[in-house]
């Protein structure tokens, strides 16, 4: 799946429709989701046993109308290279996982 973000304050938003999420296992009022990176990659997954991830970068997901939107700094979408003006991002299920790169 292709997506491009939205310009939101000083940051970027994805957004996903509630029946997008339910697909994936995700509760948009209830899932905190882990966001890692590893080699130009951001993976978001739920995670449940928040004292385990105290030290790492999670994230709830906003409701914006219709749809939730997950915020993105610009130091976070810095570690893609990712221009959230001109790219597209390239979205990856695994699961309940989302895999998230630039769209080369």
């Amino acid at each position: 799946m292709q997506k491009k973000l939205k310009s939101s304050g000083s940051g970027w938003e994805l957004y996903f429709t509630k029946p997008m999420l339910q697909l994936l296992g995700y509760n948009p009022k209830e899932t905190v989701l882990l966001i890692t990176s590893v080699n130009k990659t951001i993976n978001i997954e739920p995670v449940e046993d928040l004292e385990k991830y105290k030290n790492n970068m999670i994230k709830k997901l906003q409701r914006s109308s219709n749809s939730y939107g997950l915020y993105f700094t610009q130091a976070l979408l810095d570690v893609l290279e990712f221009n959230p003006e001109t790219d597209i991002l390239d979205i990856e299920i695994a699961g309940n996982k989302l895999i998230i790169k630039k769209l080369q």
